[in-house]
């Protein structure tokens, strides 16, 4: 019995997988920089960022209750768009390594079962 073509379809399989995987990481790759230098306003912190708004509120006994302390802050919308583009950044590295770990991994991985698969042939 004659079982050289399961030897094919899993380094075919295993091929197409990594490659899939280095796409990805490619598109990924590319959204990054073309956010980074292309289209500057996609990564707009002030875009994501949620209006404050700082209101007293009524308890249901009719009294006012103290406003967020964070409110009396003049600077305290600013702080918050300034700690939104820094998750921003650090999101944007974070997806950075991600890619990058998927082509240093996925490259070789798809290089040997490709060489592998085309000998088969």
């Amino acid at each position: 019995m004659n079982l050289s073509w399961i030897k094919k379809v899993y380094l075919y399989l295993v091929s197409l997988v990594s490659l899939i995987i280095l796409i990805i990481a490619g598109i990924m790759i590319l959204n990054i920089g073309l956010k980074a230098w292309i289209f500057t306003k996609a990564d707009d912190a002030s875009y994501y960022a949620p209006k404050i708004v700082c209101t007293e509120l009524k308890n249901p006994d009719g009294s006012i209750a103290p406003k967020d302390p964070n409110c009396s802050n003049p600077n305290y919308e600013q702080q918050q768009r300034e700690e939104e583009m820094t998750r921003r950044a650090a999101q944007r590295q974070s997806d950075a390594a991600h890619a990058i770990a998927m082509i240093i991994i996925g490259a070789p991985v798809f290089y040997y079962h490709w060489k592998l698969a085309r000998k088969e042939s």
